[in-house]
């Protein structure tokens, strides 16, 4: 997940400083040199948000995991199924 984030980003910035560098008529391999540069840094910084963001999901799928598999491992019953086994 974070390497295609990063390529993403990192694709996104170099076709954008590339394109505002066609616009500003500068020379093309100083517009070239200008969008790789700027294509590396935001791939480096889309990798660490993609990387952040794989840490935070998996962190909440595993404590949702957890408490919905709780009740079940420790026997502890809620109020719903408590009130259903008193009902029969």
């Amino acid at each position: 997940m974070a390497l295609q984030y990063a390529f993403r980003l990192g694709a996104l910035a170099f076709a954008v400083t590339l394109i505002r560098a066609a616009f500003e008529k500068t020379s093309f391999t100083g517009g070239l040199q200008d969008s790789f540069c700027v294509g590396l840094i935001f791939l480096g910084i889309g990798f660490a948000v993609g990387e952040i963001s794989r840490h935070i999901v998996e962190e909440l799928a595993e404590r949702e995991f957890s408490l919905t598999s709780l009740p079940a491992e420790t026997g502890v019953m809620d109020a719903k199924s408590k009130a259903e086994t008193k009902g029969s």
